[in-house]
């Protein structure tokens, strides 16, 4: 097997550690949801954040609990932490399906971050660029040799 490329072995352990770092979010938006949708502030911002949402009927978001909304978040988010953290281990064990996966998630944020450049969002030129790093690093020769790809 060829040994792991520092850019590959630096990419996993920031995806696996961003990864965990989500999951415990997640589990904290779980668990305290009650707890902060008891909050006045935050029931009326998550309340008035979702009258906002379009394609939900009027007064649809009065019947939705705030608490639901909360757990529906966090498992949302403790979804994605798990995801990442996959990614990033199976990018450690030089899992071809791993490069695949961190393909379309850089891939995608190269896309969202382009949209957003055209919208005018200057913010984004930082993500575009890193993300479009992380894309073309993923394709590098030495890179392919590391997961056994033909492309």
């Amino acid at each position: 097997m060829a040994t792991r490329p520092l850019g590959i072995a630096i990419l996993s352990m920031f995806l696996f550690v961003i990864g965990t770092i989500i999951i415990v979010a997640g589990l904290v938006l779980v668990v305290f949801s009650g707890i902060i949708a008891a909050a006045p502030q935050a029931a009326e911002e998550v309340a008035k954040n979702l009258s906002q949402l379009p394609g939900i009927p009027f007064g649809m978001h009065t019947m939705i609990s705030v608490e639901r909304i909360l757990v529906f978040m966090g498992i949302m988010v403790l979804f994605m932490g798990i995801i990442m953290a996959v990614i990033g281990w199976g990018l450690w064990k030089g899992a071809n399906w791993a490069r695949w996966i961190a393909i379309i998630y850089f891939g995608w944020n190269t896309l969202t971050s382009l949209i957003n450049l055209v919208q005018g969002q200057i913010g984004s030129i930082i993500s575009l660029a890193v993300n479009g790093l992380i894309l073309y690093y993923l394709f590098q020769p030495h890179v392919k040799e590391f997961f056994k790809a033909a492309v």
